[in-house]
């Protein structure tokens, strides 16, 4: 009596039926498949981060060394100061073509690519210095920091796109973790160069940084799946389609997304603003080469604790990353104006009876602009990528490596005018109305983050639920009202259907209860990418994550 077969129910209706073995089997099945899962995101994120860091400090590693070697061979300061700027120069044009190869070639192949000839070029700058002659000494070292930056362009490019694939949901965390690996490259480079210039010569670090490279592809290639083959497998192709690209003049029509570029150009600008301006204002209270060193460490030590905080809260409940990078930019707007000071400070503290004020550098106040420049930069940074995608709910997958390509390119971009527009000013106007300028621009860029973020309800709250914000022709479930809530939620004019191209960018149905078939693809495409999902409760005004 009470016995449970597998035929039926048991044969007392008030005793429950116990759970039978194959469930218990499949439940540990499941738990199990699960932890494996979170285990290679997380070894592809290491994988990542450890690349990241080694082609971060062959951007850095020629500080210590490179200018004194460069001027016993005869080169000038401009031409040194050309070797320098080119990298990034290149990484700025090069980067919104690497769009269309990760679109034909997939993500894995293009970090690769760059990965390969980062350490192919950095190797062969270690036969600079046998180079007598000048002309080919410096045709020598532009040529190959072209080819660095071309290398650097595909891995970075490829690296934020595989980072966004990871979990669609968490890539600010994600970022701000991969940002530490940016900061440590940084700061790891000019102490490693000068290092292993002592030990070993001229020809010591560009080898051994190249050499790194080579176990850091074969992790790569050995931990990251390929994407490409993917899609060949399911599509049942022996070459797959080329992914829907989006080309980024389209994506900066979008004023959210130019809003959005712009706070990348000038956040990324602040550190390579003071690297040609600090010295000559801080001598004064740091006279020798060590001190102004660890002036700088402040920043980018500051900058690189504080990215996974910051891409952790830009992803809570009710905050957003919206919000997380308008107190960054602000941030960064009080740190222009502290560093001077700024004579508008001088001005406002003398209309308040404070005295006056003969605007001398005071250390402690350097200090604290230069933590707030590290705290501001990892809040206007690391949330990026993820407001960016609220930009674009409609087709969110399909434009990332198109945003990809958009944010190494602004990176680079404010990495390359802040040295010049910073130089420029301070030789001018002197460094503390350069650096008030640079604050007033910020501050404009705040105010317009805010104003954009009132007509932009998706970039209010954290919590809204993307499925629901799509139109019919997408997600497939939404009702006309809904799709008139979406383009509100978008806080955008109506977006022309082709603008972000692709076949099913923007189908109307002829009928609302029958879905179309590259809809319900494209319903359970991404549904397949996801790991969570967003719910919104409608009524109370409540939003909350849900897994």
């Amino acid at each position: 009596r009470g016995k449970i077969t597998d035929s039926g129910p048991p044969d007392s209706p008030g005793e429950p039926a116990q759970p039978s073995m194959a469930s218990h089997d499949g439940g540990r099945k499941s738990a199990r498949t699960t932890t494996g899962g979170r285990a290679r995101k997380c070894l592809v994120l290491v994988c990542i981060n450890l690349s990241n860091l080694v082609c971060h400090s062959v951007y850095s590693v020629l500080a210590s060394f490179f200018p004194q070697e460069a001027r016993a061979k005869g080169l000038s300061d401009e031409y040194v100061g050309l070797v320098f700027a080119i990298f990034a120069a290149v990484i700025f044009v090069s980067a919104p073509f690497v769009t269309t190869a990760l679109s034909r070639h997939g993500k894995r192949h293009v970090y690769l690519a760059g990965l390969a000839i980062v350490a192919a070029g950095t190797m062969a700058f270690s036969l600079a210095d046998q180079i007598n002659s000048l002309p080919a000494y410096f045709c020598w070292c532009f040529v190959l920091r072209c080819v660095q930056g071309f290398g650097s362009a595909l891995e970075e490019t490829a690296a934020y796109a595989l980072i966004a694939d990871i979990d669609p949901e968490a890539v600010s965390f994600n970022l701000g973790v991969t940002e530490i690996s940016t900061g440590l490259g940084y700061m790891v480079g000019p102490t490693l160069g000068g290092l292993l210039f002592a030990a070993g010569g001229f020809a010591a670090p560009f080898v051994c940084i190249g050499i790194a490279l080579l176990p850091a592809m074969a992790l790569i290639y050995t931990i990251v799946p390929d994407d490409a083959a993917a899609k060949r497998a399911a599509a049942g192709q022996v070459r797959a389609e080329p992914e829907p690209t989006v080309a980024l003049g389209q994506l900066l029509m979008r004023p959210q997304i130019f809003a959005i570029a712009t706070t990348a150009i000038l956040g990324n600008s602040d550190y390579a603003f003071l690297e040609p301006t600090l010295a000559a204002h801080v001598e004064s209270v740091a006279t020798s080469s060590t001190s102004i060193g660890m002036l700088f460490s402040v920043t980018s030590l500051t900058y690189t604790l504080a990215s996974p905080l910051m891409g952790w809260l830009s992803h809570k409940q009710r905050l957003g990353p919206r919000n997380v990078i308008i107190v960054g930019t602000g941030l960064q707007c009080l740190g222009f104006l502290a560093i001077g000071p700024s004579p508008l400070l001088r001005w406002v503290w003398a209309g308040l009876g404070g005295g006056d004020d003969d605007g001398s550098v005071s250390l402690p106040l350097v200090c604290l602009a230069l933590f707030l420049f590290g705290v501001g930069e990892a809040m206007s940074m690391t949330p990026l990528m993820e407001d960016m995608m609220l930009s674009c709910i409609d087709r969110k997958h399909d434009v990332i490596n198109s945003l990809s390509a958009l944010m190494t390119s602004c990176f680079s971009l404010g990495q390359m005018v802040g040295p010049l527009i910073g130089s420029f000013l301070a030789a001018r106007v002197g460094f503390g109305w350069a650096s008030s300028v640079i604050g007033a621009l910020l501050a404009l860029q705040t105010i317009a983050l805010v104003y954009l973020q009132k007509q932009s309800k998706p970039h209010q709250f954290a919590g809204y639920d993307c499925a629901s914000m799509l139109p019919p022709s997408i997600s497939g479930s939404a009702t006309p009202r809904d799709a008139d809530d979406t383009t509100e939620l978008a806080g955008l004019t109506a977006v022309p259907p082709d603008l972000l191209g692709g076949p099913s960018g923007g189908s109307e149905m002829a009928d609302g209860d029958n879905v179309p078939d590259n809809a319900s693809n494209a319903t359970s495409e991404e549904g397949s990418l996801e790991t969570s999902h967003l719910q919104r409760h409608r009524g109370t005004g409540e939003r909350q994550l849900s897994y």
